[in-house]
Parts: C-alpha cells; structure tokens; sequence
C-alpha cells in the first residue's frame, strides 16, 4: 500500500470512528454519490470542452509560445471552439488558447447533477 492510499485509509477511519454502523453506511452512501458526481462531472467536462485539455499534447515550442501568450492551436480550430463555449454559455478561450474561468467546470457540474437526478 503506498502513502497516498495509507493516508486515505487513515482519513476514512477518523471520519468514522465514534459513528454508529447506520451512521457510517450513510455516510459512505452520500461520499459514493459524491465522487459518481464527481467523475461525471469531469468526463462531461472532457467531452463538451476538449480544448481545454489540448496544452497537454504541446511541445516545448507550442509550451514556451503559451507561456508568452500566443496560442499555437490553429485560428480556425480557436473560433469553432469559441463558438461552441458561447453556445454554452462559457467565456471564449484566452490569448494563449487557454480558458480565463472555471465556467466550464460549473456548466460540466450543472449538467451532471441533471444527469443524475
């Protein structure tokens, strides 16, 4: 068991300790619910918003280009994607083809939690 796993262990117990077995199912019931938010949430975001996941896939030139402010993602390819964020309601992607918000994450939330009811 590595660290992180030993530390979320730890965690898990303290949270628990003193609490009833139906107090403890309750809460593993609403921390499971959590976290199936939670992932939809970014798979949601992943789909609707893959531009903001393209910095990852830059080389050190596109890298160096983003960290100056200029965007090496192609102007057309810029605008779809602005277009597409407008028409979901979120601000267009900055200078550097980054987004300037977190409005995509609230919007990936919004549609999760109508997802799940």
């Amino acid at each position: 068991m590595n660290r992180l796993k030993k530390e979320e262990a730890r965690k898990y117990r303290e949270a628990r300790e003193g609490l009833t077995e139906a107090e403890v199912k309750q809460m593993d019931k609403k921390e499971a619910s959590q976290q199936a938010l939670e992932e939809l949430t970014r798979q949601i975001h992943l789909e609707w918003f893959p531009e903001e996941y393209d910095f990852m896939m830059d080389s050190s030139a596109d890298a160096k280009d983003r960290k100056r402010g200029v965007n090496p993602m192609s102007q057309d390819y810029t605008e779809r994607a602005n277009a597409r964020r407008q028409a979901l309601g979120v601000e267009p992607l900055g200078d550097n083809g980054l987004p300037t918000t977190r409005k995509s994450w609230e919007v990936a939330a919004e549609e999760a939690r109508r997802r799940i009811g």
